[in-house]
């Protein structure tokens, strides 16, 4: 038992937030000791996490709220909430963090600023732990905003690069604009709540104290913080060009930390708004059409980081699809997803990472034929996209079938569509990017002797991640009695056979676009499927739909108000006031005579007329 291990719910999230403090005091004494300080902090963090699973095993979605003061002046209180949804998402946090800190001592061995990056990495970790294990939307909130500065800093991380400054301060602004109405969701729901607590909030709700016509709003509004830190549609825009950090912080903001916090969001709120109809449709639409979305445009991308950029919000699209589902068996399957999706796609990440420290490039059309050079990150890339594909028995084949027959149990006809067609685009992908990276001929202008594996400090996180995603697949059952679902959820007929033929249309495609090569790629460059093409890489023309909007458009329509309304109204209010104070003073001229017995006249009268109203007003 580790030490004070009653208090892992909070020692989770403190540790690292301490230790990122002490990383610049440590880094000026020493750097090396300064990085192993931090995968220390970071490794103790998971140790604390995977110490609560036994905490929560077997009671059954009860919950412990560990509740202390924190604003005794207004009765608000703080807490932790320590139930298997906070800890599962605690230790995908810690646990994935800790191996992305490894690996950062071999690939940021070389860089500057490590003070900094330190720094944030552990924040971005004890930020993301905090806000999970957080028993109130308000706490939640602060720790939500934690988080998205974090992912600025670190996406920035190479602030002298201009795209790298631009993308930190995109992702910044467009995921304001979810937080921006989560918070006043969260307000609404308290104006009618009384309280910030998950459970209080809940009883509320199951006590009929709320009123429905309020619920629907605060929950679309709860909902939209979701959207903008999870890239969902329309707020998708950031996380592509978030890849302009350094590959481990990719790693950890698309599977351990931030894009996983709009799931967690949603799966949090869902007993809380799952009997409104209103909520259910907007949530199962919206992940379903960026899923598929964003998993067109991965087809056409050739930049190694943005096509798993683009399958990460894909992927948590068919996450959110499932809980907007509304029943437990999709609420399940989406958290399993997230295990799933955290294991693989940190791995992918990670080999990406290993693959550009080698060829020093992210354009995959510069890559080939690296298999024989990079055997180990091969062997871990290849588990990865197999689990990403679906391909049985590795992990993404269960959790995705899980979320297909979920929608095919509740006749969801057209989400199931979109999934169907997203699992096509998944496997088309995945098979694309293995063999432009790894199979082929190696680029000509690449030295052949240059190319070498990464270091054991790299593969080894590869290994041991790639090892989880091979096998964490048939943990099913014992996932669904962690998270105290009674029901067994096994395998059905016709979801498994959508599922396994999207997999096999999309890999076929994939075998003879680039393996086979009986179908040329520049035939969907060129000729009558160019206009497709040309959409999908401009991610549907969504930024330039937004640059020209809030950039152009709106500015200007900002400026014309503002003139209208400082030329037109406050201007001429000012010559208006002071043409009538003029003409005000002209008319009592004429009675300014000069003549003393007129003036004492007037000031006889003027004391006595105060005088008459100044007893009226005292009632005398």
């Amino acid at each position: 038992m580790l030490p004070y291990d009653e208090y892992a719910p909070l020692l989770v999230w403190v540790i690292p937030l301490v230790g990122a403090i002490l990383v610049p005091v440590i880094g000026a004494v020493n750097g090396k000791l300064r990085n192993w300080f931090a995968v220390l902090v970071a490794f103790v963090g998971a140790a604390y996490a995977v110490s609560m699973i036994p905490q929560v095993l077997g009671i059954h979605g009860e919950a412990k709220d560990l509740v202390f003061p924190w604003i005794p002046q207004i009765g608000l209180k703080a807490g932790v909430l320590q139930d298997p949804l906070s800890v599962f998402m605690s230790n995908v946090a810690s646990c994935i963090g800790s191996l992305i800190v490894l690996y950062s001592l071999g690939y940021m061995a070389h860089e500057k600023g490590l003070n900094r990056y330190y720094f944030f990495i552990l924040f971005f970790i004890g930020g993301m732990n905090g806000l999970v294990m957080a028993d109130n939307f308000l706490q939640l909130f602060m720790f939500w905003e934690i988080v998205g500065l974090c992912s600025y800093a670190l996406i920035g991380f190479w602030y002298k690069k201009e795209s790298a400054s631009r993308a930190g301060i995109k992702a910044f602004i467009v995921t304001k604009a979810g937080d921006i109405m989560m918070l006043v969701g969260i307000l609404v729901l308290f104006s009618q709540t009384g309280s910030f607590s998950f459970l209080d909030s809940k009883a509320a709700v199951e006590a009929g104290r709320v009123a429905m016509s309020m619920m629907v709003p605060a929950s679309i509004l709860i909902f939209g913080g979701a959207i903008g830190k999870s890239a969902q549609f329309p707020l998708q825009i950031w996380l592509p060009d978030a890849m302009e950090g350094p590959t481990t912080v990719s790693a950890l903001i698309h599977a351990a930390t931030m894009v996983k916090a709009g799931v967690y969001l949603t799966a949090r709120t869902f007993t809380l708004f799952v009997g409104m109809h209103e909520w259910l449709t907007t949530v199962v639409y919206i992940g379903a059409i960026t899923a598929l979305l964003t998993a067109t445009m991965a087809i056409v991308a050739v930049d190694i980081k943005r096509v798993l950029a683009y399958s990460t919000i894909s992927q948590l699209g068919l996450m959110i699809t499932a809980l907007g589902i509304g029943s437990e068996t999709g609420w399940f399957a989406s958290q399993f997803h997230v295990m799933s999706h955290a294991l693989f796609k940190a791995l992918l990440f990670l080999c990406a990472g290993s693959v550009m420290l080698a060829v020093g490039t992210t354009d995959m059309r510069e890559m080939g034929g690296l298999r024989r050079y990079m055997p180990i990150t091969f062997v871990t890339s290849l588990v990865g996209i197999l689990s990403l594909s679906g391909v049985p028995p590795f992990n993404g084949f269960w959790s995705k079938d899980l979320i297909v027959a979920a929608v095919f149990e509740q006749h969801l006809y057209i989400p199931l569509v979109l999934v169907f067609l997203t699992s096509l685009c998944t496997a088309a992908y995945s098979f694309r990017w293995l063999y432009l990276v790894f199979f082929g001929k190696t680029s000509e202008h690449k030295e052949s002797h240059h190319l070498h594996e990464s270091p054991y400090l790299m593969t080894v996180p590869l290994v041991i991640l790639a090892i989880a995603a091979a096998v964490s697949g048939f943990l099913e059952k014992p996932f669904l009695r962690y998270l105290g679902i009674e029901h067994e959820i096994g395998l059905q007929l016709i979801p498994m056979g959508l599922s396994l033929t999207a997999l096999l249309l999309g890999a076929i495609l994939a075998y003879l676009v680039y393996f086979r090569k009986s179908v040329s790629p520049l035939r969907f460059t060129a000729g009558p499927l160019s206009p497709i093409h040309k959409l999908l890489s401009e991610g549907y023309y969504f930024d330039r739909i937004y640059y020209a909007v809030f950039l152009g458009a709106f500015p200007r329509l900002c400026s014309w108000i503002y003139g209208a309304i400082e030329n037109g109204i406050i201007d001429r209010l000012n010559y208006v006031v002071s043409d009538g104070a003029q003409r005000l003073s002209q008319s009592f001229r004429p009675s300014h005579t000069g003549v003393l017995s007129y003036n004492m006249s007037a000031l006889l009268f003027g004391l006595v007329g105060f005088f008459i109203i100044a007893m009226v007003l005292i009632g005398w």
